[in-house]
């Protein structure tokens, strides 16, 4: 059971007679594909969710922000700063040739820092929203993957 209950976060609304959740939005059109009638998404309203999505959302951007501007940064010294580039550190290796491995290097640690985030903080909340979605099949018997 969880610690919250549905009903109150998110302004889910519950259908008279039916377990199931609704989106407050039904029947609206235009709405990341939202059609008349149609439910939403298990758990698109849940607190729960929400937080899953703006962890991610947070993650990424943060991500997507640090690579943008390390490599922005690598190219403002290659056009700008040419001198320092040029400055050799071990026969033809140079600063910017450095650099630019630094890019590939970068990217898998960034790569490697969302992995282990994720692990840490996203799947654990992923896990709970789908055992919780998942737990009305298996109260019924039915076995089997998503």
């Amino acid at each position: 059971m969880p610690a919250f209950s549905v009903r109150e976060h998110a302004g889910a609304v519950f259908r008279e007679g039916e377990e199931r959740m609704v989106d407050y939005l039904e029947g609206t059109t235009g709405r990341r594909g939202a059609r008349p009638g149609a439910p939403a998404a298990p758990g698109a309203a849940e607190a729960r969710f929400a937080v899953l999505r703006r962890r991610h959302a947070v993650y990424g951007t943060v991500l997507v922000a640090l690579f943008l501007g390390w490599y922005a940064a690598f190219l403002l010294m290659s056009v700008f700063a040419r001198d320092l580039m040029a400055v050799r550190v071990a026969g033809a290796v140079n600063v910017g040739l450095l650099l630019g491995i630094g890019q590939f290097a970068s990217t898998f640690l960034l790569a490697w820092w969302f992995v282990r985030c994720a692990e840490r903080r996203l799947d654990p909340v992923a896990d709970e929203l789908r055992l919780r979605a998942d737990a009305p099949r298996l109260r019924a018997g039915e076995v089997g993957g998503r």
